[in-house]
């Protein structure tokens, strides 16, 4: 997980915001790695308000991830967006040793 940054317009250099609640909207890069695969890839994940108690390197739980298609002047891709993401602290009944696997909600895999 990279630190969350704050949306910038990239031509007029505003702060992006959500038009339903006006907030800034952050990203954040979370690496994304299949079990038993060597190569990761990092998804650059849209959320509403500043995510609290992230830092780079943890890991983290994704909440409702999408993936929203956009076209823009002939040029098109899609774009992650979440509800929240939160660091992923290990259930107390867990031991040290052995890493904590979740499941977002709604059952949906966490990201690290």
């Amino acid at each position: 997980m990279w630190a969350p940054e704050v949306r910038v317009d990239r031509v007029s250099g505003e702060v992006r915001t959500d038009r339903a609640t006006g907030q800034p909207t952050y990203s954040v890069g979370v690496a994304c790695r299949i079990p038993d695969e060597r190569e990761a890839d990092v998804l650059d994940i849209q959320v509403i308000g500043a995510p609290v108690g992230l830092v780079e390197g943890a890991a983290v739980r994704v909440f409702d991830l999408e993936l929203r298609p956009w076209e823009v002047d002939g040029r098109s891709g899609f774009s992650f967006r979440a509800s929240a993401i939160t660091i992923d602290a290990p259930a107390a009944s867990q031991s040290a040793e052995t890493p904590a696997v979740g499941k977002a909600a709604g059952g949906k895999a966490a990201a690290s």
